[in-house]
């Protein structure tokens, strides 16, 4: 049902193991750029900027997810581009995953699309957010993958930064491993945060996803996609 390029979320044979497993990249992206993605398993685009003159059209391999930030927000024009999924940023629990996904429901009977056939990424990037993790499980079929946005939850609890020296921030890395533990309840795929373009921890960040089991990474730039892709 969602898919990131050709391969699922999870195989049927169920999660490879640590030196098998290949962190993926999801490229956040401007409705506009002209930026290779080809390094990228996803494309993810914000569904207020856009409209279908602005997807690029020569995408590859390359799935597309657009990113709502509420589960009420206007999904008409976003659904009419037949994504591969949508992103829930701002996620606070299963209720919101479940009213967007009979929202989805909806909009692809009216499109003569199959039932199912739009994904659910959730983004958790509050503090009850992060404290709803729990709610997801079961919150809905279309649910296939739990992602976290570090720089929104810092600025969230007031905290000025992210990161320090050692990496993500004590409250950060708790939440970080809710989200982990959330996704394998769930039996979804764990998406770690994106690394800023400052700085040079992005290859740190990437070996800790893949030793704590993370499926994917996002990435805001095409540089940072191409890294997260070749390791």
């Amino acid at each position: 049902m969602f898919q990131y390029g050709k391969g699922s979320l999870n195989d049927e044979s169920g999660f490879p193991s640590h030196s098998e497993r290949r962190v993926r990249a999801l490229l956040i992206a401007p409705a506009a750029s002209r930026a290779p993605y080809g390094a990228a398993s996803a494309l993810v685009l914000d569904a207020a900027t856009l409209h279908e003159g602005t997807v690029p059209t020569a995408r590859g391999q390359v799935s597309l997810y657009l990113r709502v930030h509420a589960p009420d927000d206007d999904l008409a024009a976003a659904s009419a581009l037949r994504p591969d999924g949508i992103v829930l940023a701002r996620c606070e629990g299963g209720r919101d995953v479940a009213r967007l996904g009979a929202r989805l429901a909806v909009l692809e009977a009216e499109a003569g699309l199959a039932d199912g056939a739009t994904g659910i990424l959730a983004m958790v990037g509050t503090a009850r957010g992060v404290l709803g993790l729990s709610s997801l499980a079961g919150a809905s079929p279309r649910l296939a993958g739990i992602a976290w946005d570090a720089e929104a939850l810092a600025a969230g609890i007031g905290a000025p930064a992210a990161r320090d020296a050692g990496g993500l921030i004590p409250p950060l890395l708790q939440a970080r491993g809710l989200v982990r533990l959330a996704a394998a309840a769930a039996g979804v795929e764990a998406i770690d945060t994106a690394y800023p373009a400052e700085g040079d921890g992005l290859l740190a960040e990437l070996a800790a996803a893949r030793r704590d089991g993370f499926g994917a990474k996002l990435a805001r730039s095409p540089d940072h996609a191409a890294r997260i892709a070749s390791r």
